[in-house]
């Protein structure tokens, strides 16, 4: 399996207050890259390629005494979006491939339970307990959060809208940033890319689309650790809560 880490951006929400690619941010003595890399470590991946854009030299820097990881440019990070990013890395896979947001934490565990699940289907990891969550990095879930509707045979069913007051007893849980897309899916997904013509497509809005083209997309709940760090005050919470 390979790992696919979205790491381009400049992350403008936070880089006035780090100064540094957003992915190089330490928690627990370690950077949020490391971190992903680390826990992949022993499990079915084998290949790692991280899709770089601003500063790529400090994260290649970071990760010079890794052997399995290759470093792939968006030259027009400043113009696109992870999606982008994305199909670009997986242009260069021939395999069954796992992609990840970089400004996220999890666990060891998130590899071990796609690793036990079928390889048929794109399938998305996602928690049950986001509102707790959300609580804890104190955002507003109508401003912040977005729907993510499971139906009983654990698919799918719409992700990435608002939430309102009217449809938050219908939401599911939160996606988390990564979703596996199993070989023979890759040309599909590079091929609806081409088909939506949106170099600023957000990623949930994507699965969103292909949802509404028919595409099965099998959910996966993952009952451990996850936090995100997508701005400045994320940080600072989560400092607090260790």
């Amino acid at each position: 399996m390979n790992l696919i880490l979205l790491a381009a951006g400049k992350s403008s929400r936070i880089f006035n207050r780090i100064k540094k690619n957003k992915c190089l941010i330490k928690t627990n003595n370690k950077t949020l890259i490391r971190q992903i890399i680390d826990n992949s470590n022993n499990t079915l991946i084998k290949k790692i390629t991280i899709i770089t854009g601003f500063k790529p030299q400090n994260i290649k820097k970071e990760l010079k005494d890794f052997d399995n990881v290759k470093f792939l440019n968006n030259s027009k990070y400043q113009f696109t979006d992870m999606v982008y990013s994305s199909i670009l890395g997986l242009k260069e896979s021939n395999s069954d491939t796992l992609i990840s947001y970089t400004d996220i934490i999890y666990t060891k565990k998130l590899f071990k339970i796609l690793s036990k699940s079928k390889k048929n289907f794109i399938t998305i990891p996602y928690i049950k307990n986001w509102k707790r969550v959300w609580k804890r990095r104190k955002k507003d879930i109508f401003d912040d959060a977005e729907t993510f509707k499971v139906d009983k045979n654990n698919n799918l069913k719409e992700i990435g809208n608002k939430i309102s007051k009217k449809n938050l007893k219908s939401i599911n849980g939160q996606f988390i940033g990564i979703i596996f897309v199993p070989k023979n899916y890759i040309k599909v997904l590079i091929n609806k890319y081409k088909i939506y013509k949106n170099s600023k497509l957000q990623f949930t809005q994507f699965i969103n689309n292909l949802i509404k083209d028919n595409i099965k997309i099998k959910c996966l709940n993952y009952n451990d650790f996850w936090y995100e760090i997508d701005d400045y005050q994320d940080l600072i919470n989560f400092n607090r809560l260790k």
